[in-house]
């Protein structure tokens, strides 16, 4: 559990969510996590929603744009990336075989943003800060706790963001036995990543989001009477907590986390 007071470049600093139905996804996610919410007009007819805990800044959420809806873009969280030097970490990305789907941009006095696409073909968004520096608080319950990469080419992503983020590579054991893809930043976990097993169906490469919730069991009795679903059973992981994906009404996948406690 910390409090975040500044962004640290190559960790993760940020998630939003951008979905069809924004009421449904404010009822579903503040009573799952326990938070408020804070509308923010931006501009003619959009408003950015934050979700906060007693005042702290947790995540975001805001509307899909009618363009994203018309090319099949599907509801999502999406995931970022503290860097130095939004402009120069974009070229880099580029320069490493990914591409730059949305160049580097200001949001007012807030920082300045870029999205890419890795080699593998994962999203992923670079946030330099200004007066936003991201998520005010991390890896506890009812906040955002981890990021994972899913990729068909484990070892391309591995490449691609070892040589973006300055982050370092290691195999550790996972859930189920599944080997696991460990990132860390100046020698702090900041990701992890799996390979796409064929059993899973048609899984694009993808960041996915966790939240921290109190009880796990409690949280999924939540999810469905909400209107989400259980995806994948609650596993347990030696030494981290238990974990499990679940859809949100809009069918966005998301996964919570209960997290061991220290003994």
């Amino acid at each position: 559990m910390a409090e975040v007071s500044e962004p640290y470049p190559g960790g993760f600093n940020w998630v939003d969510l951008m979905t069809t139905d924004v009421e449904s996804a404010r009822e579903f996610y503040s009573t799952l996590l326990g938070c408020e919410t804070v509308d923010n007009p931006v501009g003619d007819d959009f408003v950015y929603t934050l979700f906060t805990r007693n005042g702290k800044n947790i995540a975001g959420m805001s509307p899909m744009m009618p363009d994203m809806q018309e090319q099949g873009v599907p509801p999502h969280w999406n995931s970022y990336v503290a860097v130095a030097n939004v402009g120069e970490a974009a070229a880099k990305a580029a320069s490493l075989g990914g591409t730059v789907i949305m160049p580097p941009m200001d949001v007012m006095e807030f920082g300045r943003m870029a999205s890419i696409i890795d080699p593998t073909g994962a999203v992923l968004n670079l946030w330099e800060a200004k007066t936003h520096i991201g998520v005010d608080l991390i890896g506890e319950a009812g906040a955002y706790c981890w990021s994972e990469l899913y990729a068909h080419d484990t070892e391309a992503a591995s490449s691609f963001y070892c040589n973006l983020f300055g982050w370092v590579a290691q195999e550790v054991p996972g859930a189920g036995g599944m080997p696991y893809n460990l990132f860390t930043n100046d020698g702090a976990p900041a990701a992890g990543m799996l390979a796409i097993q064929p059993i899973w169906g048609e899984v694009p490469p993808n960041w996915t989001v966790y939240f921290g919730v109190e009880n796990l069991d409690a949280a999924l009795e939540q999810v469905q009477a909400m209107g989400g679903s259980m995806q994948v059973q609650p596993m347990s992981i030696p030494g981290i907590g238990r974990i499990s994906l679940i859809t949100d009404p809009q069918h966005v996948y998301v996964m919570l986390m209960e997290l061991e406690q220290a003994a």
